[in-house]
């Protein structure tokens, strides 16, 4: 049963401006003196305030209700009975999905005019109905799949977009990498590990560039990219090197829970793995460890819309 709210949102760009700059005037002379202006980043702001201010109106008041900053996330213990809202750029969803269970989350655009919305589904003014139908158990959920990275059996990182494997600075990787019963030993710019969500945005460019690398007809050969609540993985090698001691064999393919992708590392330093872009949390992969990338057991109830009224 459901019994709080938990609203979920991050500090604006005008926010972070006057963190920095620590007065507005500062911060519109740094701005102007580089040609840009403060009036977007104000817009901006005052938006997504309005939208928080809008989700805030709609919460019930008989329903517990708190927010969580995103700085806040990694110190904050969400229980199975709440509801999540989250509201800001898609970066945020991603943010928070790592420290999520089942439980439903309500994601919302607060402005699609500066927001992709590519996770985002719902406008503020929709958040009292689709919370209504959710504490009437009459919402529909996508359940979004998590990669998993375990290293040398041990469960070290999850990703709701992806997750790389390689170097830093994403060059001159060396690794053994097993895939569907073949092995071999490879050089490249690093392997990219992509859920559904994910395959839209880095996964899509290295595929396209491995298209133009292996001909035009590697893009058929390559298998398609999953949807986002497929219970499936693909990967992509970015810039496989062939050489005497390194092939190009294996470049893509789906992971799927009974078919994992391993990878040895053959990197003596500088080896690591990171999700979601964030290269300040890699973890390191030293030489003759093992990563093994494969479906988590979680999945992230993303609210998509009632199944009636």
């Amino acid at each position: 049963m459901i019994n709080r709210v938990v609203l979920v949102w991050r500090r604006s760009r005008h926010d972070e401006l006057l963190r920095t700059a620590l007065t507005e005037s500062r911060a519109r002379f740094e701005l102007e003196r580089a040609g840009d202006s403060i009036e977007r980043y104000r817009r901006e702001h005052h938006a997504y305030q309005q939208a928080l201010a809008s989700i805030r109106a709609q919460l019930p008041i008989d329903l517990a209700a708190t927010m969580v900053e995103r700085d806040d996330l990694p110190h904050t213990l969400f229980r199975d009975s709440d509801v999540i809202i989250v509201c800001g750029p898609d970066g945020l969803f991603v943010n928070l999905a790592q420290y999520l269970g089942d439980q439903p989350v309500i994601t919302v655009n607060p402005d699609p005019a500066t927001v992709a919305g590519v996770l985002m589904l719902h406008a503020p003014a929709a958040v009292q109905n689709m919370l209504a139908d959710v504490l009437a158990g009459r919402h529909r959920v996508e359940h979004l799949p998590l990669a998993c990275a375990s290293l040398d059996g041990r469960p070290v990182l999850w990703g709701i977009n992806d997750i790389f494997l390689g170097r830093p600075d994403q060059v001159s990787a060396r690794y053994q990498i097993s895939f569907a019963g073949h092995s071999e030993a490879q050089s490249s710019s690093g392997v990219i590990v992509a859920t559904g969500i994910g395959s839209s945005g880095w996964m899509q460019a290295v595929r396209s560039q491995l298209h133009g690398m292996l001909g035009a007809t590697a893009l058929h050969a390559l298998p398609p990219l999953p949807a986002p609540s497929d219970a499936e993985l693909a990967f992509v090698v970015r810039e496989p090197f062939v050489s005497p001691a390194t092939h190009a064999t294996i470049v893509a393919g789906r992971v799927t829970q009974r078919q994992p992708l391993l990878l040895r590392s053959e990197m003596p330093a500088d080896g690591c793995l990171f999700s979601d872009g964030v290269v300040e949390r890699a973890v390191r992969w030293p030489a003759g460890s093992t990563v093994t990338v494969s479906l988590g057991e979680r999945r992230i109830a993303r609210v998509v819309a009632a199944t009636h009224r």
